[in-house]
């Protein structure tokens, strides 16, 4: 990496390489192999074998659309973030300014009675004990 730790695009494809590609080759090559595993056992009388024999090739599919999505949208977690940050930037962008703070309340002259014998109480005895 150079200074700015940007990768260089030849870093990018061996990465790419090692870390989607041979993956992708490896289980479609595992479920090839087990397709055709169970295909034979399939017709040699094993019922419960039919299912593994669909199921294989249904995996290797996955398999290519996660790889798949990979190379498209890199990371699936960092793309689903970015997804719900625009959300929240256009529901606020959308969103109706907020209203103007509650005024202040009136001058009620009990509560400043209140408030007044409150503040006393607490020079006279602070709280925790006694002075």
């Amino acid at each position: 990496m150079d200074d700015e730790g940007a990768r260089t695009p030849r870093q990018d494809r061996w990465r790419d390489i090692w870390q989607l590609h041979i993956p992708l080759v490896v289980v479609l090559l595992v479920c090839a192999a087990l397709t055709v595993i169970e295909a034979r056992r399939a017709t040699e009388g094993v019922w419960r074998a039919w299912w593994y024999m669909f199921e294989w090739p249904v995996f290797g599919l996955f398999a290519i659309w996660v790889w798949h999505r990979y190379r498209t949208e890199g990371n699936v977690a960092r793309s689903m973030v970015q997804r719900w940050r625009d959300r929240v930037e256009e529901y606020e962008a959308e969103a109706p300014p907020p209203e103007p703070a509650a005024s202040p309340i009136p001058d009620d002259p009990e509560l400043l009675a209140w408030q007044e014998y409150a503040d006393d109480l607490k020079r006279r005895e602070p709280p925790g004990g006694p002075a």
